[in-house]
């Protein structure tokens, strides 16, 4: 379900059909705009549509969803102040996480929400914006262990597509299993399969609460020998390369967003440690 890396990036991957219009309404058919008469956008730049902007968005809370015909989500809500300042109706456009970002390379959607991280291989095809948050190494168990050589030592489960991913198979080997989606990962752990899951900090934290039992969500403690544990990814938002008068309107709308306490707000909302949003510098991981 987190393919980050290379399955972000295959251009040939089609976008799926549904398409959501409106900001928070989750109406679906032809885009209303809910944008005032008088409204002054905070930046000069264009969209693929006049005063709309087109938002390619996977199934992946909490960071994104539009179950039920309504955009919901972390990334739904930065988006959505990031709109208002820009006078500007959200269209969404549902994809499969890995055709996010050739919606936005290919030109069919202005950016793609959905907790993409900044890395060296997805700035070749798309523009990424400066950093909202940090998505850092989550470690699920009952007893809320950080310490990676102690987690090394019993029965870990991760999600596939992780930076973290290759590390950790150099260090336990055959002894990690690896799953196609958190869904799989969390029946191993409710049936005892695993003893330690490994998923992002937020969608950790998420889908603890729904899955309910006494799991607690830690951060990892730094390891030099993982490398997502010493330098946590970055999240940003992917957007058409060309658009340089977008994305520098993206680094200003995060950074006034920042400014004023929105983005913590936003994650305190969903119930994600808003210490998350503390980035101070903003860099790109190899990839």
């Amino acid at each position: 379900m987190s393919m980050r890396l290379s399955k972000g990036l295959t251009v040939a991957a089609a976008v799926t059909g549904l398409l959501l219009a409106g900001c928070s309404s989750g109406s679906s058919g032809e885009s209303s705009s809910t944008v005032a008469a008088d409204c002054t956008p905070a930046n000069v730049f264009t969209t693929i549509k006049d005063g709309t902007l087109t938002i390619a968005a996977p199934e992946f809370p909490p960071f994104s969803s539009l179950a039920g015909g309504t955009a919901a989500g972390v990334d739904v809500d930065i988006i959505t102040a990031i709109a208002e300042m820009e006078c500007l109706t959200p269209e969404y456009v549902q994809v499969d996480y890995s055709g996010a970002v050739p919606a936005v390379h290919s030109g069919r959607t202005d950016v793609a929400i959905g907790d993409y991280y900044r890395t060296t291989s997805r700035a070749e095809v798309v523009g990424l914006s400066e950093a909202m948050y940090v998505d850092g190494m989550g470690i699920i168990s009952k007893d809320g262990v950080t310490d990676i050589p102690t987690i090394l030592t019993r029965n870990v489960g991760t999600v596939d597509g992780y930076l973290w991913v290759a590390d950790l198979q150099a260090q336990l080997g055959d002894k990690l299993k690896i799953y196609k989606s958190n869904v799989e990962m969390w029946a191993d752990l409710d049936s005892g399969r695993i003893d330690v899951g490994i998923d992002s900090v937020p969608a950790a934290a998420f889908s603890a609460s729904q899955n309910g039992g006494d799991w607690k969500v830690t951060t990892a403690d730094p390891y030099e020998p993982i490398g997502a544990s010493v330098k946590p990814a970055q999240v940003g938002i992917p957007f058409t390369k060309s658009n340089t008068a977008l994305g520098e309107a993206l680094n200003a709308d995060i950074a006034a967003l920042r400014a004023d306490g929105t983005l913590k707000q936003i994650f305190i909302d969903h119930d994600v440690d808003p210490s998350l949003t503390e980035v101070e510098d903003s860099y790109l991981l190899d990839s």
